[in-house]
């Protein structure tokens, strides 16, 4: 599974940039372009080195963000995160990559 933090206003653009580069494919051939949008709150303080964009130093912030999750291959990951840096508003965009069940676990059924 694929996570990534974003701004709402680039929802649309980061999951489509993910979907593109090959997130959100269902292997069983049925679906693709599957990602989960999550509102949350994001909590943060800026240090000296930060992006001259995110305030000033010292300074903590609250910001309203989204959870994109996708199922991604992981032969496809590291096209996923280079995707997801050229659209993410970001310095460093918050992206977290961990393994799930799939399909070939029938753990739906007796």
């Amino acid at each position: 599974m694929f996570a990534v933090y974003v701004p709402a206003a680039y929802t649309e653009a980061v999951c489509a940039a993910m979907c593109d580069a090959g997130a959100g494919t269902v292997e069983d051939g049925h679906y693709d372009r599957v990602t989960y949008v999550s509102h949350c709150v994001g909590h943060y303080r800026v240090l000296d080195k930060a992006w001259n964009q995110a305030g000033p130093a010292g300074q903590e912030h609250k910001s309203e963000e989204d959870r994109i999750e996708a199922i991604c291959r992981r032969d496809r990951v590291e096209a996923v995160v280079k995707a997801v840096v050229a659209v993410h508003c970001y310095e460093t965009p918050a992206i977290a990559v961990y393994p799930i069940l799939t399909g070939e676990y029938k753990y739906w059924s007796d």
